[in-house]
């Protein structure tokens, strides 16, 4: 089978290799059907994020067709239709038996795309618990989006909204912002949006919750929404990590900053107003909390319409050109600028529907 495998930063390629085969009881192999593009597999190949250990698939937001089970898989068959949950836990060490698999100290090595084959590949080895059967009027590409809407439903988790009259904020229009944007909308909380780029921009404008605003400047919204662009904000999420000391100074007393961006990069914060004024900055990444099988839930039934953030699908022969689009350009080694409106660009490994 072919798979796409990293060996050093801007140094992928589809390779020919093995195809796989169940090992442990609970093995199940799944043959692909598509894998969404992540900013971590952006990061990963430009050395953004350097994490992947060489040699690794990349690829992790996916979905596809039970093809082998283990001898001790009993809720699966050949033929099942299934999205894949890529966040392993042992739920035995110290990060599982305190609330965070999500951080399992067996990280390394069992992380999908990272330091465990991917599944920008013909098949992908899974655990039988990881699994998720998907309902017949469930499109595998809405479904490759459970585990990026995973990732949004544990960050609002960790925002412990209580209030829907509050101002809040996404920064960033990618497809990490509209599913926030999207998910405080269906907690009832109106957020705007902040995005400077206009291939963002074009894409964003028809596809935000409705009453919900989109600006290219934080001023400007701030202007626009409260009449003054020195006022407070509740909550802001950001998607971009190129914010951080702007919102922090505009958060009002109790505010909530969400980064969920994997960027090197450095903030210098007021310590005595974060206890002063009751500020919470707060990271979030991966599922938490059955957020994968929440996420799969909205999308099933609609809650979240991840359709319409699937702006572009390539097929695997393509996948320069897929990264391209999301400003990777692994021909010149280069990252560049937008070329095109997006949002949720997908790699189509095969034709399973």
């Amino acid at each position: 089978m072919l798979a796409l495998k990293y060996h050093q930063t801007w140094d992928v390629e589809i390779q020919q290799v093995e195809p796989l085969s169940c090992i442990e009881p609970d093995d199940v192999v799944v043959d692909i059907a598509v894998c969404g593009i992540c900013g971590t597999d952006v990061g990963i190949i430009t050395g953004a994020y350097p994490v992947a250990i060489p040699g690794t698939t990349l690829g992790h937001e996916t979905t596809g067709v039970v093809s082998q089970i283990g001898s001790g898989v009993t809720q699966f068959q050949a033929g099942d239709r299934v999205v894949v949950n890529p966040t392993y836990f042992c739920g035995h060490c110290r990060m599982c038996q305190t609330g965070s698999p999500n951080h399992c100290e067996r990280k390394l090595g069992t992380e999908a795309g990272v330091s465990y084959d991917g599944a920008f590949a013909g098949q992908y080895l899974a655990k039988e618990n990881l699994l998720i059967k998907l309902d017949d009027h469930v499109s595998m590409e809405e479904a490759s989006l459970t585990e990026p809407l995973s990732c949004t439903i544990t960050g609002v988790d960790k925002l412990g909204i209580t209030h829907t009259n509050i101002r809040a904020a996404v920064a960033g229009a990618g497809p990490m912002g509209m599913l926030y944007i999207w998910a405080l909308h269906e907690r009832g909380v109106k957020a705007f949006m902040v995005e400077k780029n206009e291939n963002r921009i074009q894409f964003a404008r028809n596809n935000l919750p409705p009453e919900c605003q989109l600006y290219s400047d934080f001023n400007e919204a701030l202007m626009q929404e409260y009449g003054d662009t020195s006022a407070l904000i509740d909550l802001c999420v950001d998607t971009t990590g190129q914010l951080t000391e702007y919102i922090f100074d505009h958060l009002a007393p109790g505010g909530k900053l969400l980064n969920v961006a994997l960027k090197d990069k450095q903030a210098n914060l007021d310590i005595m107003k974060i206890a002063d004024k009751s500020l919470s900055v707060i990271g979030s990444i991966d599922s938490l909390n059955n957020s994968f099988e929440r996420a799969y839930t909205m999308i099933r039934d609609g809650a979240i319409p991840v359709k319409r953030f699937i702006s572009q699908i390539f097929d695997f022969k393509d996948y320069q050109q897929a990264f391209l689009t999301v400003g990777c350009d692994i021909a010149s080694k280069t990252q560049v600028p937008l070329n095109t409106p997006n949002c949720k660009v997908l790699i189509r490994i095969s034709d399973l529907k």
